[in-house]
């Protein structure tokens, strides 16, 4: 491929990638999260063909050195814009995801708090369990089998 087509494509792939990370930073942002599957297959595809051209472009750096300066100056705004981009969309990524893992523990400790015991003293007279055993007590339940 010629050095001009070479660029081309370079340019072209880097500017989907800033677009698929500005939609994406846009829905965590939105805090849209059930819409971050549909990015998914596009931004991991266009994320290796990114990663193979500049793979590429990183083996044989002289394989744009005939370029217009202006295109490379684009490229390399681009590739700036990339670098931002991905930074915050994982700053927004593990916020969201610390974010998720709160709330289930929280779920979960509701529900262990609001097990319901069964009121029954142990063989020491407590109705509280010893440190270290389960949280959980087994009640009574009685089942009426009479249609």
């Amino acid at each position: 491929m010629d050095p001009e087509k070479r660029m081309a494509d370079l340019i072209s792939v880097t500017g989907r990638l800033v677009d698929i990370l500005e939609r994406e930073n846009e829905i965590l942002k939105d805090r849209r999260h059930n819409d971050l599957a549909d990015l998914l297959d596009e931004k991991e595809t266009i994320g290796r063909v990114y990663q193979a051209r500049i793979m590429g472009l990183q083996e044989d750096p002289g394989q744009l050195r005939d370029v217009d300066e202006d295109e490379r100056i684009k490229l390399k705004d681009l590739a700036h814009k990339v670098d931002q981009l991905v930074a915050e969309n994982a700053r927004m990524l593990e916020a969201a995801m610390y974010a998720s893992k709160r709330i289930v523990e929280m779920v979960a400790d509701a529900v262990r708090d609001s097990t319901n015991t069964s009121g029954t003293y142990s063989q020491k007279g407590s109705t509280q369990m010893p440190a270290g055993k389960s949280e959980s007590r087994g009640g009574a339940i009685s089942l009426d089998q009479t249609l």
